[in-house]
């Protein structure tokens, strides 16, 4: 388990004890495959606030009017835009823009300079927000974020925004610190730090609903941190839905055509879209 290897590595290595570099090794692993954008998507750049660049895929909605609701689509923890089209790809057929992006050190985006740190990945969300709000094609008052994984904490926590109109998080974890010690115990919770928590930035929502999908058997981000952070979207009057995917996996809810489905009706109903 790459938790294990990474938390063996900190604790031999007197230098690499800082927090920063742990959540590095363990949480973030890119890929730089360099893949052009399919033919139906536009690649696309845009800038960060601390004058970085950023790559993505544009995929403009099918058969809508112009401008269209469109969702932001913030991908795990690995590989680049290559590996993550086809959990959002299928929302273009729908009527929905949609923008699929690599953080910085990932894929075709500048490096990051020094280690990657979570707040830089929230940055880079705010960022592509920033993005989609200059284009023309895009409706600004019809945006939702659609979180996978790392990007399910990454997206709630942008969606403080108020652009941001509804949220769908895939298989997202509660806390750091939880999903830490879920692979390497006591130990794990001991050296991650706190912040960005799912369970504190969901209650920050306000008026703005949210769609918790998990599967039941996901192994990698156990079921339980959908529920937690479920309740604490109740605890703090958000408007949530839960759908536990029996037997589905961290994967598998990514290609489910009942997810899907309700994904796309949880769209039209908060964002007023259809095709």
């Amino acid at each position: 388990m790459l938790w294990r290897l990474a938390l063996a590595v900190a604790l031999s290595m007197s230098p690499l004890l800082a927090p920063g570099c742990l959540e590095a090794s363990a949480f973030y692993h890119p890929a730089h495959r360099g893949n052009t954008a399919p033919a139906h998507a536009l690649d696309v750049r845009f800038p960060t606030t601390d004058g970085l660049t950023l790559h993505g895929w544009f995929f403009p909605a099918r058969g809508g009017a112009s401008p269209a609701p469109t969702v932001l689509h913030v991908h795990g923890n690995s590989g680049d835009v290559s590996g993550h089209r086809f959990a959002c790809d299928f929302l273009a057929d729908r009527g929905f823009n949609v923008l699929l992006f690599d953080y910085r050190g990932f894929g075709a985006s500048d490096p990051a300079r020094g280690i990657l740190r979570r707040k830089d990945l929230v940055e880079d969300t705010a960022a592509a927000l920033d993005y989609l709000l200059t284009r023309q094609d895009v409706d600004p008052e019809r945006i939702a974020v659609f979180g996978y994984s790392l990007g399910a904490v990454l997206g709630l926590a942008a969606a403080e925004r108020p652009e941001i109109g509804a949220v769908v998080a895939y298989a997202g974890f509660s806390t750091w610190k939880g999903v830490a010690s879920d692979h390497a115990g006591p130990l794990g919770r001991a050296l991650i730090a706190r912040g960005y928590d799912a369970t504190e930035t969901v209650a920050r929502l306000g008026d703005r609903p949210v769609l918790i999908v998990h599967g039941t058997a996901d192994r990698v981000v156990p079921y339980r941190h959908a529920e937690l952070i479920y309740a604490a979207a109740q605890r703090a009057g958000i408007r949530a839905e839960l759908m536990p995917v029996e037997r589905g996996s961290h994967i598998s809810i990514g290609s489910d055509e009942r997810v899907r489905g309700a994904v796309v009706a949880f769209l039209e109903r908060e964002l007023g879209a259809g095709p």
